[in-house]
């Protein structure tokens, strides 16, 4: 095989921008739900009111990304990768493509060398408000974004059940947990357990939603709160996932003093995020950790952390020494008792 030249491998990274708009293309055109079965350009373009030519060359980018292909000639259909960006897929990955397409996300980045530079959030500059504030005045990219999170669920499940002996717990507040799959998962192994979502109010309230429609509503809510202010006292187990490494350090303190407060005698806290100083993590993996670590700065001028970070966090809202319970390759687990 001939040597490749760095040049080109340089140009395609600089046309990896273009692959990704024609991923959100497809998404948003039905593509890859309509692939259901083999489709000519065509008969495509006519399925979702689009130029057939255009329709052609699109298909004809994506079949070289690997996300369909056309074994039978003219007729398409979806690679495995593309069957992940079909609307029901259980990965949510096409979720997590419109969300970080969005348009506010992508000029975000073009700001990256004066995040760089300066190691603040560029976002609000750039769009002109922060980006809670935007996305919450954009339902459907909101409910994108919840997708985008609760498509972790799984491995963040796996990772707590693993490292966590929870048979004594009885209550849990997830804060700031999104729709509350991760307290599903857990709801769902341990019978005994009950929860609540606490988080935005409109989030909480997709949250109760969510825990009635899949048969959780007994044991599971959603209540609005105010993470940097309080969450629901004296639970058992409160889980922060997935949260800290969206806020700076002052933020971040403020958040697990409010958890600190509502915590009663043989409370314990998990923390559940991506350790960026675990050993052992496979290089895709540690790849994409880097990528939103960049994601954070430039988002909210945030970050990824390693375990004496956080512990630093968490010695500063007052809790004590915490351990590494979960050392896994993707989601790792961060526990702390009650003061």
């Amino acid at each position: 095989m001939a040597d490749v030249d760095p040049a080109d491998e340089v140009v395609w990274m600089v046309r990896g921008v273009w692959v990704t708009m024609c991923l959100r293309a497809g998404c948003e055109l039905g593509v890859f739900d309509l692939l259901d079965r083999p489709r000519s350009a065509a008969e495509l373009a006519a399925a979702c009111s689009a130029d057939p030519h255009a329709m052609a060359r699109l298909l004809r980018v994506l079949a070289d990304v690997g996300l369909v292909e056309s074994p039978a000639g003219d007729r398409y259909v979806n690679t495995p990768r593309g069957e992940c960006l079909r609307v029901d897929h259980p990965s949510q990955a096409r979720t997590l493509a419109l969300m970080q397409t969005w348009l506010p996300h992508v000029a975000g980045w073009t700001e990256l060398a004066e995040a760089v530079r300066t190691g603040a959030g560029v976002f609000e500059a750039v769009n002109g408000a922060p980006m809670w504030e935007l996305i919450a005045a954009h339902p459907e990219v909101e409910r994108q974004f919840n997708g985008a999170m609760a498509r972790r669920a799984d491995g963040q499940i796996e990772a707590v059940l693993q490292s966590v002996d929870l048979s004594q717990v009885r209550s849990v507040v997830d804060v700031g947990g999104g729709r509350g799959a991760l307290l599903a998962g857990l709801l769902e192994a341990h019978p005994e357990l009950s929860g609540v979502v606490a988080d935005r109010p409109e989030v909480a309230a997709e949250a109760e939603a969510a825990f009635a429609a899949a048969g959780w509503g007994e044991r599971a809510h959603g209540v609005a709160a105010d993470f940097f202010v309080s969450v629901p006292a004296a639970a058992d187990l409160y889980l922060i996932s997935n949260v800290l490494h969206d806020w700076d350090d002052d933020e971040c303190v403020a958040i697990l003093r409010a958890v600190c407060s509502a915590m009663g005698p043989g409370s314990r806290v998990l923390i559940v995020e991506r350790v960026l100083d675990v050993p052992g993590r496979p290089f895709e993996t540690a790849r994409d950790v880097h990528l939103v670590d960049l994601h954070m700065l430039v988002t909210y001028g945030a970050r990824e952390r390693t375990f004496a970070d956080y512990d630093a966090l968490l010695t500063a809202a007052g809790f004590p020494p915490a351990t590494l319970s979960g050392a896994g390759p993707s989601w790792n687990v961060i526990q702390v008792a009650a003061p």
